[in-house]
């Protein structure tokens, strides 16, 4: 799978070079690859261990699009109440912070849920 291989390459990179933000954002893509790869409980404690890493970075950014790929590895995994909970965070980050090109999609997510 193409994206697994540029994750792959993207960990590797962060790792030598020591950027904690692009490791966490690389272990949230491979859990997400797990997850499209049917390895959906691996898939899920990466996307939680990526998110946790990258919040310790600082970084805010993106954290709605990240949480709905947690919500809908949650729907997969047939937890669909926490989803729920999730896209509400996500959205109410979208609201503190203004960033929402990514609403849309949140919107939809939980009204499909």
């Amino acid at each position: 799978m193409l994206l697994g291989e540029w994750v792959d390459q993207l960990l590797a990179a962060t790792t030598e070079k020591g950027f904690p933000h692009w490791g966490a954002q690389g272990t949230i893509y491979r859990g997400w690859a797990e997850v499209k790869n049917a390895a959906v409980t691996e898939g899920m404690s990466l996307l939680r261990s990526g998110s946790t890493a990258y919040r310790a970075t600082g970084a805010q950014g993106n954290m709605p699009y990240q949480i709905a790929l947690l919500a809908a590895t949650c729907e997969i995994a047939g937890q669909v109440e926490e989803g729920v909970i999730l896209l509400d965070d996500a959205l109410q980050i979208v609201k503190n912070t203004g960033e929402r090109w990514f609403a849309p999609d949140l919107i939809r997510r939980k009204v499909c849920c």
